[in-house]
């Protein structure tokens, strides 16, 4: 990946003392959601800190993305799931840079983190906010189609098991029509489901949005 490439492709990221390179659009999307929730409590905006959100469009290329952030000397971190890693050299000659690396739970994806990590109350509003964006007989086949026939959207609206969680994540992540999968679904779903949640949320996802938050919102 060249520098032409990346500025070609993300100029106003070079205007920034800081970068973090997304994955893909849902962290992108889910960043800016959790900024403006922040923002909407008082405590400011990332994009007022010199913050750049930059969408690497596949783990295969976050490095490649990056790389020309780290040869200008900018501050720069990645931000990826867990499900499936990038090059183990790239990333460590990245962390050897002094850059940051974030990711989700050992093998998960965005999605396995939130419907796993987050309390009952915030699944059910992610579950509800798939019905309205993608109506309740697509959510339904999605749900039977990823528990094996076992589950459906009536039995995860009920109580919150091991069992629902993972159907849930698994349904969001189809290949045809996926629940969130935007910056703008995850833009929303950031700043009114999982920032509102976080506190009562698993404490190792709390903690890696808390050492996130603290890059951001940190002066380089």
């Amino acid at each position: 990946m060249t520098s032409r490439g990346t500025i070609r492709l993300h100029p106003e990221a070079f205007l920034a003392p800081s970068v973090i390179v997304c994955e893909g659009a849902s962290e992108v999307g889910l960043l800016r959601g959790l900024d403006l929730y922040w923002d909407e409590l008082g405590h400011g905006s990332i994009n007022a800190r010199g913050v750049s959100l930059v969408d690497a469009k596949g783990v295969s290329k976050i490095y490649g993305r990056a790389r020309p952030f780290v040869a200008l000397d900018y501050r720069v971190a990645v931000l990826r799931d867990d499900d499936a890693k990038p090059n183990a050299a790239e990333e460590d000659m990245f962390v050897g840079a002094g850059c940051a690396v974030f990711a989700w739970q050992a093998g998960r994806a965005l999605e396995d983190e939130l419907f796993n990590s987050l309390p009952d109350d915030a699944v059910h509003a992610l579950l509800e906010k798939a019905v309205e964006w993608c109506g309740d007989v697509m959510v339904d086949a999605q749900l039977s189609t990823a528990s094996g026939n076992t589950l459906d959207l009536a039995a995860c609206r009920g109580m919150v098991t091991a069992a629902t969680r993972t159907a849930m994540a698994t349904a969001s992540k189809s290949k045809q029509n996926p629940w969130f999968k935007s910056v703008t679904a995850y833009e929303e779903v950031g700043r009114t489901i999982v920032g509102p949640s976080l506190q009562h949320a698993d404490p190792n996802l709390r903690s890696i949005v808390r050492r996130l938050r603290l890059w951001l919102t940190s002066v380089g």
